[in-house]
């Protein structure tokens, strides 16, 4: 069994090597597996469902696979919300914060889709219902009530995000997904400060355009 995981283990890596994911895999995860093998994890039965052998397994993927699907949608929930903060925000503070979370989640999205892809993982691509709900609300506002609404929900979004990086690091199986989340995990706990600052009252000392 360990041998076979292994082998999967890299062959899902050289997958995610060809979109730009090679320079963050471990020595030795870059050569091509033998033919036959899947280039995403095992098709395992998940918990709870009946299996049709006895030796039915959990996915040994199942961090790695619910990092993604959380994390692409974060990310495009920050996307999205952060170019509505661009265009509304008051403050140079608030407007700066929305031009991150678009440069630094344009990015990260789009290696997350080719690592769902790799994995075989369906990803919605339109934005999330909770950034559709969130930009509903923030169209009623504008101003300082606009500027610290926004702020707070990128403080709490970011909360979230770092503790998905923060639990893919530590206990992820793909090797190019768990070095991924280990490398921009500063930058995520970064943003996720710039915001709470701004959340907790730092709006009110910049200057109103």
């Amino acid at each position: 069994m360990f041998s076979r995981l292994h082998i999967v283990s890299c062959a899902a890596a050289v997958v995610l090597a060809g979109s730009g994911w090679a320079q963050m895999q471990p020595p030795g995860q870059m050569q091509q597996p033998p033919s036959g093998v899947p280039s995403g994890p095992p098709q395992t039965n998940m918990p709870g469902t009946v299996g049709s052998a006895p030796d039915t397994q959990v996915d040994p993927y199942m961090v790695d696979k619910d990092f993604i699907r959380n994390a692409v949608e974060a990310s495009a929930t920050e996307l999205h919300l952060g170019k509505l903060a661009q265009d509304k925000a008051s403050s140079d503070a608030v407007k700066d914060l929305g031009k991150r979370m678009v440069e630094a989640n344009t990015q990260t999205s789009d290696q997350l889709q080719k690592a769902a892809s790799a994995l075989k993982i369906q990803v919605p691509a339109d934005p999330p219902r909770k950034a559709k709900k969130a930009e509903d609300k923030l169209a009623k506002l504008s101003s300082a009530d606009f500027d610290r609404a926004y702020a707070k929900m990128a403080a709490d979004e970011q909360k979230q995000t770092v503790k998905e990086f923060e639990r893919e690091a530590k206990n992820g199986k793909v090797p190019g997904v768990k070095d991924f989340a280990a490398k921009n995990l500063p930058a995520e706990q970064e943003r996720q400060k710039q915001a709470e600052e701004l959340a907790g009252g730092g709006t009110a000392t910049v200057t109103q355009k």
